[in-house]
Formats: C-alpha cells, structure tokens, sequence
C-alpha cells in the first residue's frame, strides 16, 4: 500500500470491518501486512521557491504505523517492511507468521489493488504468494483480503475476484466470505476466511 492513500474514507471500511471481525472471531492480534511502498511526496511551493514537503507533516497525517494505537478487541501489528522483491518479501511475511501470535489471530493482506491480472504490477498479489501464505496460517486464524474494484465499466467484478481468491486458497466455492461498505465506498470489499483443519489439509 503507497503511503499516500492512508487515511481517507476507504480506511475507515478497513479497520471497522477489520475491528468486527476480530469481534466475531475472538482474535487477540490483527496483522496488517503492508506491501509498503513509500511515496516520493512532490514540492511546495512558497513565493516561488521549490520546499519540501516537511517529513514531519507527512507523518503525522501519512504515517501507516500509526494504526498500531488503535484500542479495540484486538492488538494491531504493522508488518511494516518495504516491499521491492517479492520473494524477499514473501519469505520475511512467511516468516513472522509462522512465529505465531498467542492466539487467534487476523492476517489482512493490504494490497494497493488487490489479486493478479493478466499483467500484474507491485500493487497486486500474485495468486502462488497468496496460496503461500494461506498454507502458513494456523488453524483457527482468518485471512482477510484488500480488493479493489478491477474495472470502471459497470461489469462484474466481485464474485470473479472472490472465486479467484478461493481458487488460489483451495477451497470450495462460497467458502470465503464478503465485507464490504457500499454507501461508504463502493469500489472496495474485503473477502475473508478462517482456516479450517479441512481445508488446512486441502491447502496441504
């Protein structure tokens, strides 16, 4: 997620989905996992001279860790790591989940955009690193993903994304389960799924 976007109407879905479904299923930690990519602000400009934008500015209102304060039912966790190669990244995510986090647990993918095209960039998650990731989750644990709306046409897109993300996870169709806030923002939802001894041996 670039630095830039934090904060505005989509964070608000975010973590009101994120803090009820922690609720619901009795987590003790949320993982947000970044895919942090940090943003080259552009100048001010003051009477005609070219000034920077003052760090200190941008973090107070475009500091991603500031997530970390918030109180809610469960601990909030930034896997804060740059992210410029993926099987880096990959293998440092893989890592801190299988250190485990003393209970049940919310491991939330935030993409800029979301799953895989055709082409896919660095604002997209590949459906063999999400299989990945899904493998090292623990039984009980919930993996949530960030989905952007994929096209501006008005056709379909969330059910494709969501059979995508089942497809990737292993798991049988109407397994994974929908979050959204359409009268807030309308081109995003969240699918999410808990981590089943049944389909821990179906991902295996």
């Amino acid at each position: 997620m670039k630095d830039q976007w934090y904060g505005d109407a989509r964070d608000l879905v975010k973590w009101g989905i994120l803090t009820e479904i922690a609720q619901r299923f009795n987590a003790v930690r949320i993982l947000q996992v970044l895919y942090l990519r940090e943003t080259a602000w552009k100048k001010l400009e003051v009477d005609g001279e070219p000034v920077a934008l003052p760090r200190a500015v941008v973090d107070h209102f475009r500091n991603v860790r500031n997530i970390g304060t918030l109180k809610g039912p469960a601990e909030v966790e930034v896997f804060d790591r740059p992210f410029a190669d993926r099987t880096e990244y990959l293998s440092e995510l893989v890592e801190r989940i299988r250190a485990g986090f003393g209970g049940t647990a919310i491991i939330f993918l935030d993409p800029d955009t979301g799953l895989e095209p055709t082409r896919p960039g660095p604002e997209h998650v590949l459906n063999s690193e999400l299989a990945t990731i899904w493998r090292e989750v623990a039984v009980g644990d919930v993996l949530v993903f960030y989905q952007h709306q994929t096209n501006k046409n008005g056709l379909p897109w969330i059910a494709l994304k969501q059979a995508q993300f089942e497809r990737a996870l292993g798991v049988s169709s109407g397994t994974a389960k929908l979050a959204r806030a359409p009268e807030i923002a309308q081109d995003v939802v969240f699918f999410f799924c808990q981590k089943s001894p049944i389909s821990s041996k179906t991902a295996g």
